[in-house]
Parts: C-alpha cells; structure tokens; sequence
C-alpha cells in the first residue's frame, strides 16, 4: 500500500480549501506550522496577513521564497556544529531529499535531522517525544553514520604530544613495551634524530626535561613495563632512571648533530637490514618538514640524518627532504612540493607504500607545531594543515580514502593551532564521504524537497547518489627492495 502524501510526522490530515489564494494561503499556513513553533507561526501568520492585504503578487514573493534558509531547507532550524548527535537526549530522526541542483556534483542532498527530547523546535521528522535540534547535510553518504574514527591527541605543557600518543597507542593495542628512546625534550632535533630508533625497535619516544624524568615519565613507562631506556644526546637526570630500576644505554651522548645522526645511523643499521637514509637540512622548508620526515624515517626504519655532508659520510642512497642544495650524487628520491602541507602530504604518499603500513590511519597537526614530533608514538604518517584549518587536507582526505579505501582512524591535536569547529565538521565531512564541499544554493532555491522513503530512512540507508567509491583506483607503487629509490 502506498504512503499518505504531503504529511510530516505531527501535522494535521490535508483537506483542500476551495480555490485560489486562499488554498495558498492555508497551504503555506499548514506548511509553516508544521515547521515552526507557536510564537513564530503566529508572527509569521501575522507578516503574511499585511502582505496578503498588499495584493497577490507580494504574497506570491513570500511563498515563493519560503522561507528558505539554503537549498531545499527551511529557515527555522540551524544547522549542527557538526556531524555529532550524541548530546543528553539526542537521537537521529530522518531525512528528506533537496530537489536537483543543490550539489554541483549532482549527488542527491540528504538533510537529516538531530532530534532532542522535548526541544523546543518543530517535530520534524523525530521519534515521539522528541523535536527537531539542528540538521545535517550531504552531497554523498548518509550524514547520521560516522564510520571513520576521529581521535584527539590532546596538547600538554610539559609533555607536548607525546604521552598523549603514547597512550592512543596503548588504547589501540601497544600496551607494553621494554624498551624507550629518550632525548632531551628542550631539543626538537635530538628527538626527530631520535624517532627512527623508536620507530625501528617499534618503542615509545618521550621528551625528557632538564630536571630530569618526571614522575609521570616513570609512571608512563612502568605502565608499559620499560625496563630500558635508549639515550639519545645528552639527557638530564638519567640517574632516575637507575633508581627506577630502569637500565640505561647511552646511544649517543653527542649534542653535535650531524654526528648524532651518524650514530644513531649505525645503530639502526645494526638492528634493521637496511641501507638507505631520510636526509634533511637544519634551514628553509626543509628544517620546516623536519617532524613529518622523522614520522616517515620512523615508519620505515631508516636513519635520520641532518645535513647532506653527515649523509655523505654515512654513504647510502638518501631521500633528501625539502629543496635546499646537497649533494646530488647520493639522491635517490628528494621531494618536490614547495610549501609544508603539500611536502607532508608527499611524504605521506610515499609512507603509504612502505611494507607494515596502514595507509588508512593517519595524523594531522598544525603546520609549524614545534611539538609535532611527540606524534611519531602513533606509529603513522605526520600530514600538516594551516593553522586552525584544514586546507588542502579537505580534497587530500577524500582522495587518499579513493585511492587506498576508507580511513579507519585519523588522529587530530586538540591544542595551539588546532581546528576550529568549522573546520572540525570539514574534516568529519571528508572522512566520512559526506562531500560536503559539493553543497551549493541559496535562500529560495532547491524547494520543493521529496520524502525519504522508508526503506531508506534507517540510519545508514538513505540514498547515497554522488557518494565517492572509497578504493576504486588503484595506488602507486613505492618500490622498497631494490634500485635504491622509494618511488617508481
């Protein structure tokens, strides 16, 4: 049997005035009622009796405009801060479909809406006891189903990112370990030289202070079991550690850099068979990608290096990071991108085709962030985005998901620099498929809208026409074992 037409859950059963204006007018009564609250129905009933005295021609411009807030939405419900409906009370309703022409990828728009028990807004299209709090919109998957798992790492004074991903990582299955790489926290460059030793023995890095560990240092690694730690450049207070029942093995106890590298180099080489090296250079754009490089050195296990002329010195093929002068004749790979994001996002080209890595997680961090290295304990690629805003990660998020299949987790920094909550709801739009940079129209446009039917009013069965095929094309291929180049 067929559905009643032109009833949302609430209203009153149709009946048909007589004839002309005054059909329109009781239409658009009923229709405004339906969606409003008392006190503005009533004012707006009140608007539309002066213009109706007017004459029909103003009447038809208001009820040609509707009321319209954008696309195929009326203007008495705001749209959510985000993709979120997990408040006290909250619960998904359904959605209704914007007519053509409110996505310019010709997708169908679904306008969904968060309901809350007794709100005082419209029914809608909710559950019995409760209305209608904000909508979501989309261009492509059903905007009530977030699939991709969106984790903070939240920012601390003492500790920047680093415990903060350290224990992300606990929660998503590294609990133990019994070893740690140590460096000096005050010297970002000690731990990117650093992080490719942690990355390679699959171990936390921390950041230690000139005070030495703290006591919530050596809490962190009893709870992961630690019972050495590896030092890298001088450190503070490592008698601590010895009083902790934690042994110590000075890796390196040089401050000089380059020659820092060289021997946490030769360690490295000693544990993984490889040899090849991730160079890069303490000015420009180079020093500026530094972290991102550090996460991409500490995935594959290769040794950090910090000049061309200590690279040289080692003597295996390098990526060389960043387009500062070197040596060209142990290039095998240098990147080309101009600006930070767009380097980091090459890197984590290149990271996704590295043996053991999951190129369906990643993290994302304010470009600039001097804290950014604490993210390599997540085990992931490093991407940088404009302070407080996604940027070019937007189109990148989507792409990525296309080519490699669905994000399962992307990690965000809850801290300087962080999203605003704006930005927030682009991310969770790219995600999750929502194409929400596809959303177009104004006031007045993509009315009338068309109703769900309900087959596909269960959450995750809405209609997902202009949604992108998550792992259609096929990656690149990074080749990894010969030729001495991490790209083909």
């Amino acid at each position: 049997m067929s559905e009643p037409v032109a009833k949302r859950p609430g209203s009153r059963p149709v009946t048909e005035p007589e004839n002309g204006l005054d059909s329109t007018v009781e239409r658009l009564g009923r229709w405004t009622a339906a969606r409003t609250t008392r006190r503005s129905f009533l004012h707006r009933l009140g608007q539309l009796a002066v213009f109706v005295a007017a004459g029909p021609t103003i009447a038809g411009l208001l009820i040609r405009e509707a009321q319209a807030r954008v696309c195929g939405q009326s203007g008495v419900t705001p749209k959510c801060d985000t993709f979120d409906c997990t408040g006290p009370g909250d619960v998904w309703g359904w959605c209704w479909y914007a007519s053509d022409g409110c996505c310019r990828n010709d997708g169908l728009k679904k306008i969904c809406d968060c309901c809350t028990v007794d709100y005082p807004n419209v029914h809608g299209y909710c559950p019995s006891g409760t209305n209608v709090r904000c909508i979501v919109e989309s261009c492509g998957n059903d905007p009530r189903v977030l699939s991709v798992a969106l984790t903070p790492i939240v920012w601390a004074g003492a500790t920047g990112y680093h415990h903060a991903a350290v224990r992300a990582a606990m929660a998503a299955g590294n609990s133990t370990a019994k070893r740690a790489v140590v460096a000096d926290d005050a010297n970002r460059w000690m731990q990117y030289i650093a992080a490719p030793l942690a990355g390679t023995l699959g171990v936390p890095l921390l950041g230690i202070g000139a005070n030495g560990p703290t006591n919530e240092d050596l809490a962190l690694l009893q709870e992961l079991g630690v019972d050495e730690v590896l030092v890298v450049g001088p450190v503070a207070g490592t008698g601590t550690f010895a009083s902790a029942s934690i042994g110590i093995d000075q890796v390196t106890a040089t401050a000089d850099l380059p020659t820092a590298s060289r021997q946490v180099a030769t360690r490295i080489t000693k544990i993984n068979d490889i040899n090849r090296t991730v160079t890069v250079e303490t000015t420009g754009l180079s020093a500026e990608a530094a972290p991102a490089a550090a996460a991409f050195a500490a995935l594959g296990g290769f040794p950090f290096i910090v000049g061309s002329a200590a690279a040289a010195t080692v003597g295996y093929p390098t990526l060389y990071v960043g387009p500062e002068p070197a040596d060209v004749s142990l290039i095998s790979d240098r990147t080309t991108a101009t600006n930070l994001v767009d380097l980091s996002i090459e890197l984590a080209g290149l990271a996704a085709g590295l043996p053991n890595v999951s190129p369906r997680r990643i993290a994302i961090v304010p470009a600039g962030s001097s804290d950014a290295i604490g993210l390599v304990n997540l085990s992931v690629p490093i991407v940088a985005h404009p302070t407080d805003r996604l940027g070019a990660l937007e189109g990148w998020i989507q792409d990525h998901s296309v080519r490699y299949g669905e994000l399962a987790e992307i990690y965000y920094t809850k801290g300087p620099g962080e999203l605003r909550t704006d930005e927030y709801w682009k991310l969770q739009g790219a995600a999750n498929g929502f194409r929400v940079d596809q959303l177009q129209g104004v006031a007045g446009q993509g009315l009338p809208v068309h109703r769900q039917p309900m087959a596909e009013r269960p959450i995750g069965k809405a209609r997902t026409d202009g949604a992108l095929s998550w792992g259609s094309q096929s990656p690149p291929n990074y080749w990894t074992t010969q030729g001495q180049t991490f790209r083909r």
